[in-house]
C-alpha cells in the first residue's frame, strides 16, 4: 500500500510489490497462478510475437541450439518465475522466434547446419532433421578418434545435459584450473579417477609429470637448474636452495658479460684487470686474487682477442697461455691454494676461497665467484653487487656510462695506450658479411630451438657476425666457433643441453684420443661435472659445477682413472710434484727439500733422507754432496779446504801445507759470518759450518 500510494506510477509499483511477494512464495514452494487476472494485465499481453505468458517458468527457454548441443547453463536450478516463453513443442531460434523442431537448424561444434543438409565429420555422414543431427557410421567414428586404452569414447548425444566432453578433459596440465563449457564435445576421455598425461595416455593424479623447458619428467626425476638439483614430486619441482656462483664471461673478440648480467664489448690491446678483490673502499681486509687478460690484435680492423690469462693467488702466479699453463712462485710457498683439472676442452682452476676459472684454452674464460665475494670485487667483470646499473665502475670508483672510459681505466699498465672507438668489421670487410651471417644463422636455427625461449639469441648472433667479419687474418673459423660455443654454454647453464657441433660445423675429433681398436672417447655437448682422474682420484670437486663440452673418456672398470696429462684411462695413477708436473710410477720426482730423494710409487710420492741428494750453497753457487767448494792457502803455510757434506753443511778443513810459507797472510769470508777470518797455521782442525 505504501509503495502504491507514494509512487508516481502507482500501478507499476503495485505490480512490482505483488511480483516480489509471488517470488517469495515460490521460493517457499508455493506456486501462485492467476494473480494477474484483473490487475497488472499489460505484462501478459506484452510478450514478443510467437511467445506466450506463463505464471510458472522453471526451466531454460527451449532453444533450437539445445536440440543439437546440450546447454550446460540450463543445468543450474533457479526459483520459478513468471514471464514469456515459447509455447509447448516450439523452440527459440537464433532470431528470437519460436518455431517447431522441423524448422530448427542443427549445430555441429558451434557451426550451424541447415535443416535437411548433410555434412561429413570424421568419417561420419550426418544429416540435420528436426533440429538434431543423425549420423551414420558412429562405430567408425569412435575408431577414428583412436581412443587408446584406458581412454574411452564419450558420445555427447548419449549423456545427460550438463555433462562436459573433451573440451573439459582433465589433464595433468589443467588440474589446477576450472573449466566452463557451453556445449559438450564428443571425443576420447579418461575414465573416472584418471587424468590425461599430455602424451595420449591416462594416469593417476599423483603420477603426473613435471614440465621444464617444454619437456616432461616423470615423478622422481631430477634436473639441474643453475647449481641446484630439482626433483619432480606431485606435479611440482622441489629444488635445493644452495647459493650459486656468480659468473662473468669474457669471450671472442672483446665480448663481456659481467657478474650482474651487463653485456658490452671492449676492444683494447693491453693487459686489463678482469676481476680482483683488491678494491679500495669495499671494506675488505683480505685480498685473495686478481685475474688479468692480455689482449692482442686478431684482425686488421683493430679487433682484439685474449692471448693470455694471468691468475694471481697469494704468492703464486698462474699463466694460461697457448693451451697450457705455467705456475710461478713469488715468495714463500706452502699449501697450494688451488686445484687444477681438465673438463672437456676446458682447463678449470678451483680455489678454496670460492673462485673458479674455466678457460677453453683459446679466447674464452668463465669466472665463477662464491656469494661471499658479493660487492667486494672490481674490474671489467663489474662489482657483483646484484645491480647491473653500476657495473661500469672505474678504478677510481667512479660510475661512468662510457664503455671506453670504463675499460681503459682497468689497464694493468698506465703506459699502455687507450683503446679507441672500434670500427665495424663488417663495414670494413663487406666481402665477409654474407659468409658471417650465413654461418652464424645456426644460432637462430632449429638447432637451438629448445633454447630460444630460455636465452635470447639476438646478442649472441650479433657478436658472432662481428667476430666472423673481424677475424680476417686467419682463424676465422675459430672466431665463429667460439661465438657459437658461448651461446651453447649459456643454454646449458639455463638447463638446455644443445648438441650443435657436426663434422662440418666446428667439429671436435674425439676419436683422436682413442687407442687403436678401442672406443673410450666420445664428444659430450654438456660434459660430465666431476670425473675420477689422477689429479682428483676421489671424484670430489670443490664446487658442484655444470659440465663443460668436450671430449670425455668412459673408463672401463679395469682402468678406472683418467690420466689428464697422458689423456688416457689407467689402472694406476702416477704422482705430481709441487708444480703440478706428472711422473709415472718408478720415476724420480724433483723436490725443493734439501737432502730428500723422492720417487713415485704405487702408494704415492715417497721421500726419504739421502746424503747424495744434499746440496750446499756458497757465494751464489750450488755444490753437490762431497764436492770441493774451495782448496786454497792462507799465504802463511796453511792449506784451507771446504767440502759439501751431509745435511747441506759446509765442512771446512785447515792443515799445514808442504813447502815454505808465504809472508803475506790470506783472508777469506766464511759462509756463516760477515767478519774476516785470519787463518792461523796452528792448530790444524776441521770446521763444520
Amino acid at each position: 500500500m505504501f509503495d502504491t500510494c507514494n509512487c508516481e506510477k502507482s500501478e507499476d509499483c503495485m505490480c512490482a510489490a505483488l511480483s516480489s511477494y509471488v517470488q517469495a512464495c515460490a521460493a517457499e514452494g508455493v506456486l501462485l497462478r492467476g494473480w494477474r487476472a484483473g490487475v497488472c494485465t499489460k505484462y501478459m499481453s506484452n510478450c514478443p510475437k510467437s511467445q506466450i505468458y506463463q505464471y510458472v517458468v522453471d526451466t531454460c527457454p527451449p532453444t533450437c541450439r539445445a536440440l543439437s548441443e546440450a546447454d550446460t547453463t540450463c543445468s543450474v536450478s533457479f526459483v520459478p518465475v513468471d514471464g514469456c516463453t515459447c509455447p509447448e513443442n516450439t523452440f527459440l531460434n537464433d532470431a528470437g522466434i519460436c518455431v517447431p523442431a522441423q524448422k530448427c537448424p542443427c549445430y555441429l561444434h558451434g557451426t550451424m547446419v541447415a535443416n535437411g543438409e548433410t555434412v561429413q565429420e570424421n568419417s561420419m555422414v550426418c544429416s540435420c532433421a528436426d533440429g538434431k543431427l543423425s549420423c551414420l557410421g558412429a562405430l567408425t567414428q569412435k575408431a577414428a578418434f583412436g581412443c587408446v586404452a584406458p581412454m574411452m569414447y564419450l558420445d555427447c548425444s548419449n549423456v545427460s545435459a550438463g555433462t562436459p566432453g573433451v573440451e573439459c578433459l582433465r589433464s595433468c596440465h589443467s588440474l589446477d584450473m576450472d573449466c566452463f563449457s557451453t556445449h559438450c564435445v564428443s571425443g576420447c576421455v579418461c575414465p573416472p579417477g584418471l587424468v590425461a598425461d599430455g602424451s595420449g595416455g591416462c594416469v593417476a593424479k599423483e603420477d603426473c609429470p613435471c614440465v621444464h623447458n617444454e619437456a616432461s619428467y616423470k615423478p622422481g626425476a631430477t634436473i639441474r637448474v643453475d647449481c641446484n638439483t630439482c626433483t619432480c614430486r606431485n606435479r611440482r619441482w622441489e629444488c635445493s636452495s644452495q647459493p650459486c656462483l656468480g659468473t662473468c664471461v669474457a669471450y671472442g673478440d672483446g665480448h663481456f658479460i659481467t657478474f650482474d648480467g651487463e653485456r658490452y664489448s671492449f676492444e683494447g690491446s693491453c693487459q686489463y684487470t678482469l676481476a680482483q678483490d683488491y678494491c679500495g673502499g669495499n671494506g675488505s681486509s683480505s685480498r685473495t686474487f686478481r685475474i688479468t687478460t692480455e689482449n692482442v690484435p686478431c684482425g686488421t680492423t683493430g679487433t682484439t682477442c685474449s692471448k693470455a690469462i694471468r691468475l694471481f693467488l697469494g704468492s703464486y702466479e698462474m699463466i694460461l697461455h697457448e693451451g697450457g699453463f705455467k705456475v710461478l712462485e713469488r715468495g714463500q710457498g706452502g699449501d697450494l691454494p688451488y686445484k687444477i683439472r681438465y673438463m672437456g676442452i676446458f682447463l678449470v682452476i678451483e680455489t678454496r676461497s670460492g673462485l673458479v676459472v674455466s678457460w677453453d684454452r683459446k679466447t674464452s674464460v668463465f669466472i665463477g665467484l662464491h656469494q661471499h665475494y658479493k660487492g667486494r670485487v672490481c674490474g671489467l667483470c663489474g662489482n657483483f653487487d646484484g645491480n647491473a646499473l653500476n657495473d661500469f665502475t672505474t678504478r677510481s670508483q667512479a660510475v661512468v656510462s662510457d664503455v671506453l672510459e670504463f675499460g681503459n681505466s682497468w689497464k694493468f699498465s698506465p703506459s699502455c695506450p687507450d683503446a679507441l672507438v672500434p670500427k665495424d668489421p663488417c663495414t670494413t670487410n663487406p666481402y665477409r658479411k654474407a659468409w658471417a651471417q650465413k654461418q652464424c644463422s645456426i644460432i637462430h636455427s632449429a638447432t637451438f630451438a629448445t633454447c630460444h625461449s630460455q636465452v635470447d639469441s639476438t646478442k649472441y648472433y650479433e657478436a658472432c657476425v662481428h667476430d666472423a667479419c673481424a677475424c680476417d687474418s686467419g682463424g676465422d673459423c675459430e672466431c665463429f666457433c667460439t661465438a657459437v660455443a658461448a651461446y651453447a654454454q649459456a643454454c646449458h647453464e639455463a638447463g638446455v643441453c644443445v648438441s650443435w657441433r657436426t663434422p662440418d660445423v666446428c667439429p671436435l675429433f674425439c676419436d683422436y684420443y682413442n687407442p687403436r681398436g678401442e672406443c673410450e672417447w666420445h664428444y659430450q655437448p654438456c660434459g660430465a661435472p666431476c670425473l675420477r682422474t689422477c689429479r682428483n682420484p676421489s671424484a670430489h670437486c670443490l664446487f658442484d659445477m655444470p659440465g663443460l663440452e668436450g671430449c670425455y673418456p668412459k673408463c672401463p672398470p679395469s682402468k678406472p682413472f683418467f690420466n689428464e696429462d697422458q689423456m688416457k684411462c689407467v689402472a694406476q695413477c702416477g704422482c705430481y710434484d709441487e708444480d703440478g708436473n706428472y711422473y709415472d710410477i718408478g720415476m724420480q720426482v724433483p723436490t725443493t727439500q734439501n737432502c730428500q730423494s723422492c720417487h713415485c710409487t704405487p702408494s704415492g710420492l715417497q721421500c726419504s733422507h739421502s746424503p747424495s741428494a744434499c746440496t750446499c750453497f756458497y757465494e751464489g753457487r750450488t755444490y753437490g754432496y762431497q764436492d770441493i767448494i774451495y782448496n786454497t792457502t792462507d799465504g802463511l803455510g796453511a792449506c784451507l779446504m771446504a767440502i759439501c757434506g751431509n745435511n747441506g753443511t759446509i765442512i771446512r778443513r785447515a792443515e799445514e801445507c808442504p813447502g815454505t810459507p808465504s809472508t803475506t797472510p790470506f783472508t777469506f769470508t766464511p759462509f756463516t759470518t760477515s767478519k774476516p777470518y785470519l787463518a792461523q797455521r796452528k792448530p790444524l782442525a776441521w770446521a763444520i759450518m
